[in-house]
């Protein structure tokens, strides 16, 4: 299938709706460490932590569904690599930028910034100018640090073919294989490596590996997803065995329990949302909203630095009492209206003006993006 070719794929608005929770859920937990009592009220939303690699599996899921056979060719896969990267990197770039200007305010001693040396260090500013922050080349997140994700799909991206290969060859299997083999090597990381102290599900500076697990388990996903029958999909399914991994989690049931049933949950909503698109009622009526999940995730960490770095510690005082869980809902809800007009302003413009780039240096045949 040429790059150019259109077609049309179910628009899953479910699962936009799982990635908006799960984006809310980590802006969330980043702000709860503002909050009196931090200490518990963060390794209450850490038991969550599952929920982070879902919003990958999500993704897997869509871009080996749309992209896993169109990767073959030399132009299809330019394609492919401009149009996620026209969607990514711009608003990476802009709250990069607001970060680098902390960060040299900082430096210059025009305003008190934590963590100066290490969230700010400058030298790790090409590593995140170029995604490649969450390869293991550092062992610490710098700027934006939600931004390691970012590193770790625009990887996943680039091995998209080594899955669209297995699944050719070996189809199912060939996934299975890689997933296996992948995971093997995260669990040596995780135990043997002396560099790497933490479990490969909890890995963030060398979280690439990571994502692309996940990454390949959504592809798995697909594949099981299109053998099974219609009569197989049940939202009723998907929405339980969502929450009893939700459960799991704060059970203790282990994270390999925990992506299990949210795998199930992905499997039955996709056959039920792929043969009956999701009707009226809460779904539509979030589907807008869901759009934003992108760059909720994105803008929360600049407004918290606004917020809670600057209104509450410098104009309010920094106060230990209660009422920062009511001021919370003020930076929240300015991350979303910023998260519109960013989509509407810088996103998809920029997208657009990049496709179009890619139009006249011959890499697409149409300059036309779709909305996010």
């Amino acid at each position: 299938m040429g790059a150019g070719t259109a077609t049309r794929y179910p628009e899953y608005r479910t699962f936009a709706v799982w990635r908006l929770m799960a984006a809310m859920l980590v802006m969330s937990y980043h702000f709860s460490f503002a909050a009196p009592h931090a200490d518990a009220l963060t390794r209450w939303f850490e038991h969550m932590n599952p929920l982070l690699d879902m919003f990958f599996v999500l993704s897997g899921f869509l871009v080996y569904e749309r992209y896993g056979h169109r990767v073959s060719t030399r132009p299809d896969y330019a394609f492919f690599l401009l149009r996620r990267l026209s969607r990514l990197y711009p608003l990476h770039i802009v709250t990069l930028g607001f970060f680098v200007a902390v960060g040299l305010a900082g430096h210059a001693g025009l305003i008190e910034a934590g963590g100066l040396h290490d969230r700010y260090d400058m030298g790790q500013l090409w590593t995140n100018l170029l995604l490649l922050q969450a390869w293991g080349v550092h062992d610490q997140l710098t700027f934006n640090y939600v931004s390691w994700s970012l590193s770790g799909e625009w990887f996943a991206y680039l091995f998209l073919p080594v899955l669209a290969f297995a699944g050719l060859r070996m189809g199912l299997a060939g996934l299975i294989l890689v997933l296996a083999v992948t995971l093997a090597g995260l669990e040596w990381a995780s135990r043997d490596a002396v560099e790497y102290s933490q479990t490969w599900y909890d890995a963030k500076s060398w979280g690439a590996w990571r994502i692309f697990a996940d990454f390949t388990f959504g592809a798995i996903l697909y594949r099981i997803a299109r053998r099974m029958p219609a009569s197989m999909g049940s939202r009723p399914a998907g929405w339980l065995l969502l929450g009893l991994s939700l459960a799991s989690m704060f059970a203790g049931w282990g994270t390999y329990a925990a992506l299990a049933l949210i795998g199930g949950a992905v499997v039955f909503m996709a056959v039920a949302e792929r043969e009956t698109p999701s009707p009226g009622g809460p779904m539509a009526v979030l589907a807008p909203v869901a759009a934003l999940s992108y760059g909720v995730y994105m803008w929360h960490p600049v407004m918290e630095t606004v917020f809670f770095s600057g209104v509450w510690k410098l104009v309010i005082g920094a106060p230990q009492t209660n009422w920062i869980y009511a001021f919370a809902i003020v930076p929240m809800v300015a991350t979303v209206l910023v998260a519109a007009l960013s989509l509407r302003l810088i996103e998809n413009p920029a997208a657009r003006a990049i496709m179009a780039l890619g139009q006249r240096r011959g890499i697409v045949r149409t300059a036309t993006v779709s909305p996010a």
